[in-house]
This record gives C-alpha cells, sequence and structure tokens, in this order.
C-alpha cells in the first residue's frame, strides 16, 4: 500500500491553522516546564530542602488527578478556541504575579505563595492540553490526525526537556529569578497570541446528557482505555517507559538546583552546567533517531537507551561521592576540581540527555503504532493521568531520601530504577514477540485473542 500524499508531517505543519495551535503549544509548555524549574531554584534558596521542591511538584500534580472528569465536560461544551487562548493568558499573568510577589513576601510567606501560584496554573492548564487535543481534528480531518498526533507528542516531550534543560536555565542565570518569570509569561502571551488567529469553532451543547451522565460517559472511555492498556503487554511497557522519564525528568529537575549548591558548592542556577549539555544530548538524539532509528530494532535500541539512562545516573553518582563521605560541598573542600569535576558533569548530562529523550521518543512511537486511532487518546489520557498521579510517590520518595542519605544516594536510586525498567521490559519483550511492520497508514493488527478495531 503506497503512502497517502496527505500523510507525514509536511502536508500537516503546510495547514496555516495548525501550524498555529502547534506554535503556540510549543511556547505554552515550554513556559510550563521553563517556570517549574524556576520555582525549583526558588524554594532551593528559601529552603535547601529536597522536601520542599516535592510539595511544590505535588501542588502541580493534584489539579489534573482531581479535575480531569470537570474538565472534559466544559470542553465539550465551550469554544475550544478560547478555552486554549484562556488558559494560556490566564498563566501568562500568573507568571508575571511572580515579581509583586517576590518583592512583597519573603520566608514561609513566599513559600506558600508559591504552592498557591502553582496550584491554580495547573487547575487552568488541566483544560488546556485537552481542549488542543480536541481542537487538531477541527483542523487537519481524520487523513492527517495521525501525523498531526504524533509531532504533539514529540512536541510535549521535547518540550519538556527544552524547558526545564535550556532555556530556564539560562533565563535564571543571565536575568536571575524574576526575569525568568517574566520570559515564560511573555512566552505565554506569545501562545495567546497565536491562539487569536485560530479558526472559530462553536462548543457542543449535548441535550438531554446531564452531567453525572456525561462523567459516567468519560469514566467508561477512561476504563477502556486502561484495559487496553492493561491487556496489551507491549503497550503496558511503553506506558512504564514513559512514566519512567518523565518521573526521571522532573526528578532530575527537583535535585539540579540542590545537586548543584549543596554537592558541588556552586550556586542554584549553575544547574544550567548540567542542564544545558542534557539539552545538546537530546537535539543529538533526534537527529540520531530521525537517520538511523528506523534501521535499528526497536526493543534492542531501546534497552540500550534504557541501560544508558541508568549508566549515566550511577556515574554522576559516583563523581559525587567525596560528598556522601564529608556532606561538605565537593568545591568548598577540593577547589582545584573545578573544571575537571564540572566537565564530567556536563558530559554525564549530555549523555544522559540523548537517552532520556531516545526513549520518551522511541516508547511514544511503539505506543502509536500499537494502539488503534479509536483508542489513542483514551491511551494517551491513562497515561498523562498515570503519570501525574503514580510520579507524584517517586518524587516525594526521591525528595525525603535526597534530604535523608544525600542527594548522591539519591541518584544512585535512580539509576537501579532505570536498570528495573530496563530488565521488566526485557522479560516482557523475550515472552511477547514484536509485530511485524504495517504499512504507512494502516491501522495497527489486532492483538492475539483480541478482534480487530472498528
Amino acid at each position: 500500500m503506497p503512502p497517502s500524499p496527505h500523510t507525514g508531517l509536511r502536508p500537516v505543519l503546510a495547514i496555516r491553522a495548525f501550524r498555529y495551535i502547534w506554535l503556540s503549544q510549543l511556547l505554552a509548555l515550554t513556559a510550563l516546564n521553563g517556570i517549574h524549574f524556576v520555582q525549583l531554584v526558588l524554594i532551593e534558596r528559601l529552603t535547601g530542602r529536597s522536601v520542599h521542591i516535592g510539595l511544590m511538584i505535588v501542588a502541580f500534580s493534584l489539579p489534573p488527578v482531581l479535575l480531569s472528569f470537570f474538565s472534559a465536560a466544559v470542553i465539550d461544551r465551550l469554544p475550544k478556541k478560547w478555552i486554549i487562548a484562556f488558559s494560556n493568558v490566564s498563566r501568562g499573568l500568573l507568571a508575571f504575579a511572580y515579581l509583586p510577589v517576590l518583592q512583597a513576601l519573603d520566608g514561609v510567606a513566599l513559600l506558600w505563595a508559591v504552592y498557591l501560584i502553582t496550584f491554580v496554573s495547573s487547575a487552568i492548564g488541566v483544560f488546556n492540553n485537552p481542549a488542543v487535543m480536541a481542537k487538531i481534528p477541527l483542523l487537519v480531518g481524520e487523513e492527517r490526525l495521525m501525523p498531526a498526533n504524533s509531532l504533539f507528542n514529540i512536541t510535549m516531550g521535547a518540550s519538556q526537556i527544552v524547558g526545564l534543560i535550556v532555556v530556564a536555565p539560562l533565563a535564571v542565570k543571565v536575568l536571575g529569578v524574576g526575569g525568568a518569570f517574566v520570559v515564560m509569561g511573555l512566552c505565554y502571551f506569545l501562545a495567546f497570541v497565536l491562539d487569536l488567529f485560530l479558526p472559530r469553532d462553536r462548543g457542543r451543547r449535548m441535550r438531554g446528557i446531564s452531567a453525572a451522565s456525561a462523567g459516567q460517559e468519560l469514566a467508561r472511555e477512561l476504563r477502556e482505555g486502561w484495559h487496553f492498556v492493561a491487556t496489551h503487554p507491549l503497550v503496558g511497557v511503553g506506558m512504564l517507559q514513559l512514566v519512567l522519564v518523565s518521573t526521571l525528568v522532573m526528578i532530575l529537575a527537583m535535585i539540579a538546583p540542590g545537586f548543584s549548591a549543596r554537592v558541588l558548592g556552586l550556586k542554584p542556577e549553575d544547574a544550567v552546567f548540567v542542564f544545558a549539555p542534557a539539552g545538546l544530548g537530546m537535539f543529538l538524539a533526534m537527529m540520531f533517531l530521525g537517520r538511523w532509528g528506523h534501521r535499528l530494532p526497536q526493543p534492542w535500541l531501546q534497552l540500550v537507551m534504557l541501560c544508558l539512562t541508568a549508566a549515566s545516573f550511577a556515574h554522576l553518582s559516583f563523581i559525587s561521592r567525596d560528598y556522601s563521605h564529608l556532606r561538605i560541598p565537593i568545591f568548598d573542600v577540593y577547589p582545584e576540581r573545578l573544571i575537571p569535576l564540572t566537565t564530567m558533569v556536563s558530559l554525564t548530562g549530555l549523555v544522559a540527555g540523548f537517552a532520556l529523550y531516545s526513549v520518551i521518543t522511541i516508547a511514544q512511537t511503539g505506543i502509536q503504532r500499537l494502539t488503534p486511532a479509536t483508542l489513542r487518546g483514551r491511551v494517551f489520557t491513562a497515561q498523562f493521568m498515570l503519570t501525574n498521579l503514580i510520579g507524584m510517590i517517586p518524587l516525594l520518595a526521591a525528595a525525603s531520601v535526597a534530604d535523608w542519605l544525600g542527594i548522591p544516594e539519591m541518584i544512585r536510586w535512580l539509576a537501579l530504577l532505570s536498570m528495573a525498567v530496563a530488565v521488566i521490559s526485557l522479560v516482557v519483550w523475550q515472552r511477547i514477540p514484536a509485530p511485524a511492520p504495517r504499512p504507512r497508514g494502516a491501522e495497527p493488527p489486532a492483538m492475539p485473542g483480541k478482534a480487530p478495531p472498528e
């Protein structure tokens, strides 16, 4: 079956309205993740403890769990264009709100203000991403939906790494905490301007259907997504890998300011020495996968990348071992190690960025290939909820271990967690053969014992 001339990324990007919404989401997600890093630096300066950073991440992760059902009902009834625009401009205003808060408050009061702004911003963001996902089919049509979703999924993963690893650390280093919040707020406002160029759409009134019935229908669809994941081990493994990478990136962002300040003896914003090389590694991985990724066996490539992730964290723990013994910043005791140690940290960050981006890209591609189009949205919704709900537990555990045993010891546990996921993936892949390649644009074949997708 020859590929359709309407498939691929180029025809999708040729649609002007799609370019607007894609660039808007890229800016908004970069700002979202960039603000996380600025908050982490601010809390590290205020408290010097990872547990408070963990609480901030919980404040961000709770709204998606609490409001997902309600947001789905709202998105079905209101114009999606204005939901997207309102959410971006509101979060931009909240980013600018940090400037008077930083001037007026200090200590515990400032800490609680950060938690509150984080919670409110996350609650507004709950409406954004589902509205974007619902708007895309209206812009590209069914035939171009697969490449459009593929581009958006890659964008979501890339913006998490770019915002946390590249843009925000550089903004804090050059402009300070207040200036970095301004940069992120401007990103939101630029996204809002792009949203204004989106075509109009009307909310869909569900006559004769109560809010309770709508909630039951949404719950049924979510159960279908969870059931598909639970009954298809290859999809479940890909989901496990996505949750692992999302959790590792958030933990890395959580500990990076403390690693820089407490372990090395630099300033919290000097975490850019870890994050900027990781961003370069991400770019190299994108080039590598785009040119050679399809030529290599995906399971074995994924296994190598998981092991490379584990090796990166293990090496980062090893080169900071002196802090574990002394509990004094390394450069305070050994100032002569500044250049060689920061060089080693940067190289390790580069390898970690390469491996983490590769894992998330391969896992997303595998899930998309194995999931019927009619279930794809529900499966990724399940992944979104799983990341926010289950991810809170290791985040809080990592924060506690970092404060109790030290950051190097906690990083060692991250290496073990990565190896455990690699072993689980290998066991599943050995027991279940990978499906044969299918023609481009074709639906996934039915899994053994399952009916083909309708």
